[in-house]
């Protein structure tokens, strides 16, 4: 069993999230055109993985590639745009603060 399970996560900032993310799966724009056009960045594009019980998981990227973004996903200190995080099987974005 996955302790850590991320499904196709995104985070966009900005007001025009969804058409952003339509934009890029579909006409393949990268950061800087999703930037002009939409005036929305681009924190974390369809992350997925799973980290398995006893696995030792790292991030690496270069400085703002999304890494500490991500981490906050997981820890619920931001909510993704779309996409599933579970851990231990279960969806952390409907737990409450119980």
């Amino acid at each position: 069993m996955s302790v850590v399970e991320v499904d196709g996560v995104w985070k966009v900032f900005g007001d025009k999230a969804a058409e952003a993310i339509a934009a890029v799966r579909n006409e393949g724009l990268g950061k800087a055109e999703v930037l002009d056009r939409f005036g929305a960045i681009i924190g974390v594009r369809d992350a997925s993985f799973t980290v398995g019980e006893g696995e030792i998981f790292c991030l690496m990227g270069l400085s703002g590639s999304g890494k500490s973004t991500l981490v906050r996903h997981i820890n619920r200190l931001i909510e993704p745009t779309t996409g599933t995080i579970r851990i231990l099987g279960e969806d952390i974005g409907a737990m409450t603060s119980e």
